[in-house]
Parts: structure tokens; sequence; C-alpha cells
């Protein structure tokens, strides 16, 4: 009897730990489910993450490699506008250099074209003045002529002149263009456009005596735009 009961016990203590062996390994087995499964959404996750890196760093050389060409195309931009603005700074300067000395030689043409003296002229006699006019400026001429005898002062384009010289008019002093003054005492202030011209001083042949002509011409040029 006392075999049988010890036996039972033994029994039941075997059962016993079989059912705490069997909770534990159920536990143990429900944690690896877990944490295998765990595990297999972090490495998916894992791999996302590792695609996403690859493709950004694939961008970031790409993006890498635009800036060092737009670098290199800047540097070389900033070297070219570096380049020009020292030609133009250059240029500038070349350009006002001859600027004032186009300025000063309107100034000294003018000048060369006024006259200031006295002239004995006999009657029908004549002295010419010649003014020029150059493109993109107007002139304006101040005229005083003076004498005891008869005057005739005459502005002459030079293309009538000519065609005078030519024998093709008989009379300059009558020919289309031409302005004619008369008297003993002749101040005018006329504007003459670009072209050539003469002005001619003439003592009048119906004076008896040749006598002083004072003469004073005045040019100034002044540009037209």
């Amino acid at each position: 009897m006392a075999s049988v009961k010890a036996y039972m016990a033994g029994l039941v203590v075997l059962v016993v730990v079989a059912v705490v062996f069997a909770v534990l390994w159920f536990m143990a087995y429900t944690n690896y489910a877990g944490l295998e499964a765990r595990y297999a959404k972090l490495q998916s996750q894992y791999n996302t993450l590792e695609s996403n890196y690859t493709s950004l760093e694939s961008n970031y050389n790409n993006l890498q490699s635009q800036y060092q060409t737009l670098q290199t195309q800047y540097n070389s931009l900033q070297s070219q506008y570096s380049s020009l603005q020292t030609n133009y700074t250059t240029l500038q300067g070349r350009y006002n250099t001859l600027e004032a000395n186009y300025n000063n030689l309107i100034t000294a043409f003018a000048s060369a074209e006024s006259y200031s003296g006295v002239y004995y002229l006999n009657p029908g006699n004549v002295t010419m003045f010649e003014i020029v006019v150059p493109k993109g400026y107007n002139a304006t001429v101040s005229i005083n002529v003076s004498s005891s005898d008869s005057l005739v002062v005459a502005v002459v384009p030079l293309d009538v002149f000519n065609e005078y010289e030519e024998g093709l008019i008989t009379s300059w002093t009558q020919a289309q263009g031409v302005t004619y003054y008369t008297g003993y005492t002749i101040s005018k202030l006329i504007t003459l456009s670009p072209g050539s011209y003469f002005i001619a001083v003439v003592c009048s042949s119906a004076n008896e005596f040749g006598a002083n002509v004072y003469v004073n011409i005045t040019t100034t040029l002044t540009p037209t735009s």
C-alpha cells in the first residue's frame, strides 16, 4: 500500500513537472513567435530604409555633380565678366578721351571759321570767307561788315558757287539758296545747316573809289541732338 502511494505521489509530481514544462515551453514559443514577427517587421523596415538611403545617396551624388558643374560654369562666367569689366573700363576711358578730343576739335574748327580784319577793296572786288558746318551740327554765324562804300554781303552754298565757276549759272549772287544783303553797315545773325558755304563781301561796282572794309565774322557750332 505504501508503494502505491509513493507511486501515485511520484506520478503527481511528474504530471506537475510536465505541466510546468509545458507551460514554460508554450510561453517560450509564444515569445519566440512574437520576436520572430517583430524581427521580420524590423527586417522589412530596414530594407525599406536601406533602399531609401541608396536612392538618397544617388540623388546626393547627382546633385553634387551638378553643383560642381554649376560652380565651374559660374567661375568661368565670373572670369569673363571681370574681363569684360576691364575691357569696358578701358573702352570707356578711350571714349572719354576721344570725346574730349572731338569737342576740342569742334571748338578749334569753329574758331578757325571766325574771321576778323580790315580789307581794302576796289569797286567790284570781292573777298570771301569759307564756312564749313559738320554733320550733326548747326552753325550760328554773326556777320558784321562796314565800310564807307556801298557793300554787298552774300552767303553762298558751295554747290551754287561751283555751278557759277563751271558756267552753269551766270550770277551766283542771284541763284537760289543764296542769302543777299546790301548797305554800308551790315549786321546779321544767321543759322546754317550742315554743309559748305562762302560768305562773300563785295565792294559795289557803283562806287567811285575803293575803301577799307571792316569784317568781323563769328561762328558758333551747336549739336543738333
